[in-house]
């Protein structure tokens, strides 16, 4: 028998003998559970946590007639609970707008040693439903949208740590060539020896016979031959990607065989790095710093004036000023004495910067100095002061060149210098002595002997600033003509960037009316130019830059059939890459609109 069913029996006593019929147990139970229970009255509005409404009547069983209404006690203890719950003095009011603030306790960090953790209570349920994941999802996605660099995840990134370690490929000149297996190999590294000993060997066929060894083929190579290899491989009239390709080839071979580079040989890589395509980009340049970072903080080895003066010069180049002013006062720091190239390269940056006053300032200091002046540095001072925004200043610099070498090279004055008239090889020889020995004669009669020995005449670079300013800037045919009279008069030969120069002046200025860059003139600068090519003079080669300013002055100062004869003579003398013909045509389709006729160069 359940507790309930004795319950029962007992309220069923007291209900049939009670005198009150209006009394009853549930009363007094419920003035027990809640006293305000009294007071209720049905009209009182209180809160409903019911399920759905019953929609149905409800039915009981039929009871016998005269059977007295029982009510049990277990009915009346859950009624008594369920109206306990539902009074509106117990109730928890739940408001929008809540005119009271309390203070959240605080989360307790102390754990009871032996029982872990524990439940603790918190004013408000944590949820971590989808919805309010879908909520934390919306708002990354709003803020998002004005984020450039995509949307920023909750995970942190790795952070990336600077590879500061020592180059363990940096070791010293303790090298030992390998033995080699292959007898024909020993033939292969006898004749590269041959050749190095040429300064006029040609690079490829070099790095040719390099390639026969197994790789990394520096292993089998003495050191001295090593050094020989990396240093005929730098010097390069004109840097290109290819003379990188094979110095980075066989710094990578040192890399694998442990052997280290000296000073000169990571200046080259710098050199190489920054200027391989003519003009230095943002992109060379930051190349450049990444070599000479691996240089000082990695190899520790603590680059030199030259160093530093290749750097400030690729930073000018690339535009970026702030960096060139930081490798000024890297220099002043670190106490290095400036050089003669270094000041021809800081008068180039004071050009760029048109300040014409500091470009004369620097050349005082060389002059004050006891640097060597010669044809270089006053071509620096040319062209900076036609960057600087002074012509005039700069075509006096000229004349004046022109007087003082026909001074010096009078009959009276004995024979003419002997590197007047060197090509580039000697040139670099020459600056290169110029710039080294000049430093330390304490004589000045010894000086002053090395100053004479020097040329001061125009050569073709010096005419090729002024071409290039009356040409793409001024537009003076006259005086371009003059100038080029000038050049062949005094045995001066044209060089490609004098062709480059004068053919974009004829696409600027020529093909409108009473324009004196006529197509009469055009035709013999084509003449020369086609001549110059087919004799393979110095710095004078056919290339994309050169071809299609020619294609375009004449497509603008003559018609578009004697353009495609043009392109049809050039044709038959250049051997272009894929990329340069491609590059070519595509301006031609441009130039001459006529369908059908490339049709034959595509299968080139």
């Amino acid at each position: 028998m359940s507790l309930f069913r004795s319950l029962d029996r007992t309220t069923c006593t007291a209900a049939v003998s009670s005198s009150a019929a209006t009394t009853t147990p549930s009363s007094h139970i419920l003035a027990f559970l809640c006293p305000a229970f009294t007071t209720f009255t049905p009209h009182a509005p209180r809160r409903s946590f019911s399920r759905r409404p019953v929609t149905r009547p409800v039915t009981r069983l039929p009871r016998a007639p005269g059977t007295p209404d029982p009510t049990p006690m277990d009915s009346f203890f859950i009624s008594a609970l369920a109206r306990a719950a539902s009074c509106p003095e117990h109730a928890r009011q739940i408001s929008s707008l809540s005119a009271h603030h309390h203070r959240p306790r605080r989360k307790s960090t102390c754990l009871v040693p032996g029982l872990g953790d524990r439940r603790e209570f918190r004013t408000k349920t944590e949820r971590r439903g989808p919805f309010k994941r879908l909520k934390q999802f919306a708002q990354d996605e709003l803020k998002a949208l004005v984020d450039y660099y995509g949307i920023e995840s909750g995970e942190r990134e790795d952070e990336e740590l600077p590879d500061d370690a020592p180059l363990i490929w940096n070791v010293g000149d303790d090298h030992e060539p390998w033995p080699l297996r292959d007898p024909q190999h020993h033939l292969v590294i006898h004749e590269m020896e041959k050749l190095l000993k040429d300064k006029e060997s040609p690079h490829e066929d070099i790095f040719e016979l390099y390639k026969m060894l197994p790789s990394p083929g520096v292993v089998y190579l003495r050191i001295q031959t090593i050094r020989a290899l990396l240093h005929h491989l730098s010097v390069v009239e004109r840097p290109t990607r290819a003379a990188m390709q094979r110095f980075f080839y066989i710094m990578d071979h040192m890399q694998t065989a442990h052997i280290h580079l000296n000073r000169s040989e990571w200046t080259s890589a710098i050199y190489f790095a920054g200027r391989f395509t003519g003009n230095a980009s943002p992109e060379d340049l930051q190349s450049a710093l990444h070599i000479w970072h691996d240089m000082e903080r990695r190899a520790a080895i603590q680059g030199s004036i030259v160093t530093l003066n290749v750097l400030f010069d690729i930073a000018v180049r690339a535009g970026k000023y702030t960096l060139a002013e930081t490798f000024i006062r890297e220099i002043e720091v670190r106490k290095l004495k400036p050089h003669r190239h270094f000041r021809v390269s800081l008068m180039y940056y004071y050009g760029v910067c048109q300040d014409g006053n500091k470009v004369r300032r620097v050349y005082q200091e060389m002059v004050q100095a006891g640097d060597v002046i010669d044809t270089v540095v006053m071509n620096a001072v040319i062209a900076s002061l036609i960057r600087a925004g002074e012509p005039g200043a700069a075509e006096h610099v000229f004349e004046r060149m022109k007087r003082l070498d026909a001074v010096r090279n009078a009959p009276h004055m004995g024979a003419r210098t002997p590197f007047s008239q060197p090509d580039w090889r000697s040139r670099r020889v020459l600056g290169l002595r110029l710039t080294n020995k000049a430093p330390h004669l304490a004589d000045e009669s010894a000086r002053k002997s090395l100053q004479d020995l020097a040329p001061l005449g125009p050569n073709a670079r010096s005419y090729g600033l002024l071409l290039r300013h009356h040409a793409s800037t001024a537009g003076n045919v006259d005086r371009v003509y003059e100038l080029l009279n000038e050049m062949r008069l005094n045995g001066i030969p044209y060089d490609g960037t004098v062709f480059i120069v004068v053919f974009r002046g004829f696409a600027r200025f020529g093909g409108v009316r009473y324009s004196f860059w006529t197509a009469d003139k055009l035709e013999r600068l084509w003449k020369d130019f086609l001549q110059a090519a087919s004799e393979h003079r110095e710095r004078t080669w056919l290339s994309s830059l050169a071809v299609n300013a020619a294609l375009t002055a004449f497509a603008k100062c003559a018609n578009g059939e004697r353009t495609m004869r043009a392109w049809e003579e050039v044709r038959a003398l250049w051997e272009p890459e894929h990329e340069e013909l491609e590059q070519t045509l595509k301006l031609l389709r441009n130039l001459v609109p006529q369908g059908g006729f490339f049709d034959e160069y595509r299968g080139d």
